[in-house]
């Protein structure tokens, strides 16, 4: 995707001088474009993978991208209530205590990501991959789980209440009695472990 020459020339310049982070945040939330969006997320993670790769408490709410990549990240306590990001790929991330309160992560994937005590209350997450991803202590209430891939996650003390899990894959995915899941999900057929920690 080929970006004007103005504001490539705009977002080039922020490689070359500094720009403090909450700023090139701003910008991407305010951006005019998925694509210039995108390139300065690019130049987000160039600086963090100069840096010790952290965005403690980052605030993305509301933010619109779709497809946003973020692999490998930390981000304990990010804020991202209400964001739009289909498509988002945050595999290996480190999430811990992250709000995506009413978020929309329609197909994203978060394969492998350590989410424990991350609030989902009220999301879109149909579709979404959470494979082997840690997701103790977790709100999921009203969230919408409808085909999404929880095999072989954590669930200890996830709140599933209210939640919709429609051919949501369970398979082999870590339970133990403190995992709130709806009374019509049977743990045995659906492959989960129980766990008595």
């Amino acid at each position: 995707m080929r970006l004007p020459h103005r504001i490539h020339r705009t977002i080039n310049s922020l490689r070359f001088k500094f720009v403090p982070t909450d700023e090139i945040i701003t910008r991407i939330k305010i951006g005019d474009s998925e694509g210039a969006k995108h390139a300065l997320i690019e130049i987000l993670r160039e600086r963090l993978a100069h840096q010790d790769g952290s965005l403690h408490g980052v605030d993305w709410s509301l933010l619109e991208v779709s497809n946003i990549m973020l692999a490998s990240s930390k981000m304990p306590s990010a804020q991202f209530h209400g964001a739009k990001l289909a498509g988002a790929y945050f595999g290996y991330c480190e999430l811990r205590g992250a709000n995506f309160e009413r978020s929309d992560l329609r197909e994203a994937n978060l394969r492998d990501a350590d989410l424990a005590v991350a609030n989902f209350a009220g999301a879109n997450l149909s579709g979404a991959n959470f494979a082997r991803a840690n997701l103790q202590g977790c709100s999921f209430q009203a969230a919408d789980l409808s085909d999404a891939n929880l095999w072989g996650a954590d669930l200890r003390g996830a709140n599933f209440a209210d939640a919709k899990l429609a051919n949501c894959c369970l398979t082999a995915a870590l339970v133990n009695e403190l995992t709130g899941l709806p009374d019509s999900v049977d743990i045995e057929k659906t492959g989960a472990e129980f766990s008595r920690y």
